[in-house]
């Protein structure tokens, strides 16, 4: 039978137009996702016109305003410190823009020297008018002072103090140990980041490690009030109760004029349970400060509920509650000491941080650094029904910072409507990637039992979170020889705590790649792409190139492991 011409049942003259998907493509998508206001789906288009445009600047400082925009404020300035790095460095306006999120950020000092640094640069620029205005609100209002910091001559682009920072919040102490190893060993008279490795260490239950840095810094600088504060503490919890009061004799004589330095050591003395030295200083900086702010008067109420003067305290939280009516702080304390006064309570413990008690218990602390506040009496907290419900709409509801901050939180209450809706969390591909990196860390806790899928930009990851899972794929003696080379190399070179990240890493990867094991010909390749990742993890500069060859293979091989790595990890910032 003959075949018949054309093609049956379709029209003739009509062809399939086909999308071209390009950076163009995705621009549009992301224009009309913020005029409908939707910055998460934004977001991810713009990383995909970065994907397609990866050395147009332009695409780099789009994706950086919207995570400014969604509160990501630190995220934004890495991508902008990127583009005047590595893309463009006359694109001034960067300056400008990374100064505005040092200011979200309450980094004053740093939102200053930005906002300078892109006058000197570009004194006719876009943004003048408005730096201008900035720095004269800096002044005027916060009393902050220009402090120019400076490497060879020029300005650095990312405080190394707020990168150490970010990781201490977050509860990084590995990570940020490694970071500030790697500072120490490039300026060896570093001494606020000799104080921070002090606390990684410390809050890494290294206490002996930690009372030796600190010794060193004062060393290095006596009197460094950070690090004689740090030590006292250090020796409390190592039991040295000698040591302890030697310091105490000093800290109690002494009134820092700066308030940065008061705060310090204020807090400082409520910890080590010195609450009436610990009211007189914040009694004093709430005085003679222009305009307290609400932490410092927090500090001073807690001080007075610890001393039994629950009405001062009372009154306190008060005016924190008008300082600072959004946190909820002030309301939440100030009905918590009605209720010890009702009770008959002479004295209330209380917490001198800034924060909700519940919200206190998502802190990972090192071992005595909870003060004894921080234990305050659960029956006065609202029921655990009341909390977790309203933290249950803010994961469904909340914007993508509230949604980070409230996941640990929730985790610790568990349950399945936890589980339901971490799984969502992480399935979803528009949601924001801080949030899907908390309910991952989430997940690895709460250790479901049935498989979870994540998504992830090229694929849908099925992960089996039960421990016996993971110890199937780390105990073969392929897998076991990546991770053997890459410490035994990281450990060859001095970088003990970077071996420490790296087997981190590889412990959360074979977990979480074990349904869909790759085959692993060369452990050489992937030992030095989880060199790269934990250097990667721990904001440490590399050269793939260099990598490449103390390992003997080829950078495109050692990308592409790597980058499977930071993918399934979510390692990327």
């Amino acid at each position: 039978m003959a075949k018949q011409g054309g093609t049956s049942g379709k029209p003739k003259g009509h062809k399939v137009a086909l999308v071209r998907m390009d950076a163009t493509f995705f621009f549009e998508r992301a224009v009309r996702s913020l005029d409908r206001h939707d910055l998460p789906r934004a977001l991810k288009y713009f990383r995909k016109v970065v994907e397609y445009e990866p050395a147009n600047p332009v695409n780099h400082c789009n994706l950086a305003g919207v995570l400014s925009e969604l509160g990501d404020y630190q995220a934004s300035n890495e991508v902008l410190e990127r583009v005047l790095l590595e893309l463009d460095p006359k694109m001034y306006e960067c300056y400008f823009y990374m100064a505005n999120n040092f200011a979200n950020l309450g980094l004053y000092d740093l939102a200053q020297e930005y906002a300078s640094r892109y006058l000197e640069v570009d004194p006719e620029g876009e943004f003048a008018e408005e730096a201008e205005e900035m720095l004269d609100i800096l002044v005027t209002e916060f009393g902050t002072r220009m402090v120019r910091r400076r490497r060879d001559g020029r300005i650095r682009l990312r405080g190394d103090e707020d990168v150490a920072r970010r990781f201490l919040e977050d509860g990084r102490f590995l990570d940020a140990a490694a970071y500030l190893e790697a500072k120490v060993q490039e300026s060896s008279d570093a001494t606020v980041d000799r104080n921070n490795l002090s606390l990684a260490y410390y809050y890494l239950g290294d206490v002996e490690k930690a009372i030796e840095t600190a010794k060193g810094v004062l060393e290095l600088q006596p009197g460094n009030l950070h690090a004689v504060c740090n030590l006292a503490i250090f020796y409390r919890s190592a039991g040295k109760e000698e040591q302890t009061q030697a310091l105490l004799d000093q800290l109690r004589r002494l009134r820092p004029i700066q308030p940065e330095l008061a705060y310090k050591l204020g807090t400082t003395m409520g910890i080590l349970q010195e609450h009436r030295t610990a009211y007189d200083i914040f009694n004093h900086l709430v005085r003679f400060l222009p305009r307290p702010e609400a932490p410092v008067v927090h500090a001073l109420a807690a001080a007075a509920a610890n001393l039994g003067r629950l009405r001062k305290a009372a009154r306190l939280w008060e005016e924190v509650h008008v300082l600072d009516p959004s946190s909820g702080i002030g309301r939440y304390y100030e009905e918590v000491v009605r209720e010890a006064i009702s009770r008959g309570l002479e004295v209330l413990p209380v917490s001198y941080q800034y924060v909700l008690p519940y919200a206190d218990t998502t802190r990972l602390n090192g071992p005595g650094s909870e003060d004894p506040g921080s234990k305050l009496g659960r029956e006065l907290w609202p029921p655990e029904s009341v909390v977790r419900s309203s933290l249950m709409w803010v994961l469904r509801h909340g914007d993508p910072v509230t949604k980070k901050q409230v996941i640990p939180l929730v985790v610790s209450f568990g349950g399945e409507d936890v589980e339901r809706a971490l799984r969502f969390l992480l399935l979803d591909d528009d949601e924001y990637l801080p949030v899907k990196q908390a309910a991952l860390k989430g997940m690895f806790e709460l250790q479901p039992e049935e498989i979870v899928e994540i998504g992830l930009p090229s694929r849908i990851l099925p992960v089996d979170f039960r421990p016996e899972s993971a110890r199937s794929l780390a105990g073969r003696p392929e897998w076991q020889r990546i991770v053997q080379l890459a410490v035994q190399e990281l450990q060859g070179r001095g970088e003990t705590t970077l071996a420490k990240v790296a087997m981190e890493i590889w412990s959360e990867f074979t977990q979480l790649i074990h349904l869909q094991a790759p085959r692993v010909r060369k452990p050489e390749l992937w030992a030095g792409a989880l060199e790269c990742a934990a250097r990667h993890r721990c904001h440490l500069p590399f050269s793939r190139k260099e990598v490449a060859e103390r390992y003997k293979v080829s950078q495109q091989g050692l990308g592409d492991r790597l980058w499977l790595i930071i993918e399934t990890c979510m390692l990327t910032d």
